[in-house]
């Protein structure tokens, strides 16, 4: 008789501090524009100030909703309508963020947030399609970063010839620090710990007997999480400095020739 083979399963975040549910009034046009663009020039401000909460910010407003519309964009067209049924094909950033993940990128420089999907209606299967909408994000924060370094390069001529002036330093600024933590969130997002998309691209390379075992450490991926970033750090282990903000670095440097 035939063994039937495990189910793909699948155990999303945690969603009782979706705060956005709560301020869905804030999210709907034109509070939502005016929102935005007041956030985005306060981190410009805070940028060329050379004060570090400008690019986080600039990360909430921007990178986050990028990273989380390639998810549902990979995912709407794989087969799952669920991003499209929860509003999410949208850079709206009050549409995308969380609390804890929005409050820790201010605080530390790493969070999330969150797009919802249904991995059993991806193809060409659950596993793979998983895998190919969970590296979405991570590569969109790298296109990101990319765009950075060109927008220096192109500008180089001009920041050598403004060189004192505290604006185009604060600029130049910024478009490291912003390629810089978006580096961070590659890193970061590809650390192979549910619910990070790393779990879900790790379980999508092996094979599948290897993922079914993998998905029983799913149900203690928060504990895992808060052992690796927070308590491992409490104790005096590099582990953030190693794993994400010391290649993000090194990567960064590279693309800006520094």
């Amino acid at each position: 008789m035939r063994s039937q083979r495990p189910q793909y399963s699948y155990q999303p975040p945690n969603q009782n501090f979706n705060w956005v549910q709560r301020l869905a009034p804030l999210k709907e046009p034109p509070l939502a524009y005016l929102i935005f663009l007041v956030g985005v020039a306060l981190g410009i401000w805070l940028s060329i100030q050379r004060n570090v909460y400008g690019p986080r910010l600039l990360i909430l407003l921007i990178a986050f909703p990028v990273h989380e519309l390639a998810h549902a964009i990979v995912a709407d067209r794989l087969g799952d309508s669920t991003p499209r049924y929860h509003g999410r094909i949208t850079l709206n950033p009050l549409a995308q963020l969380n609390l804890i993940g929005s409050l820790l990128m201010l605080a530390v420089g790493i969070g999330w947030a969150y797009v919802p999907i249904n991995p059993r209606a991806l193809r060409p299967n659950p596993q793979l399609g998983h895998m190919i909408v969970a590296a979405a994000g991570p590569i969109a924060n790298v296109i990101l970063a990319i765009i950075c370094a060109l927008l220096w390069h192109a500008a180089l001529p001009d920041l050598d010839s403004l060189r004192a002036s505290p604006v185009a330093l604060g600029l130049a600024n910024l478009l490291f620090q912003f390629a810089l933590i978006n580096l961070a969130l590659f890193f970061f997002n590809l650390v192979p710990i549910a619910p990070l998309d790393g779990f879900f691209v790790l379980k999508g390379l092996l094979p599948y007997q290897l993922a079914s075992q993998l998905e029983g450490l799913q149900r203690y991926g928060t504990f895992i999480f808060l052992a690796v970033f927070f308590i491992g750090p409490f104790f005096g282990l590099p582990i953030v400095d190693v794993l994400i903000f010391g290649p993000a670095q090194s990567v960064t440097r590279l693309l800006f020739g520094l």
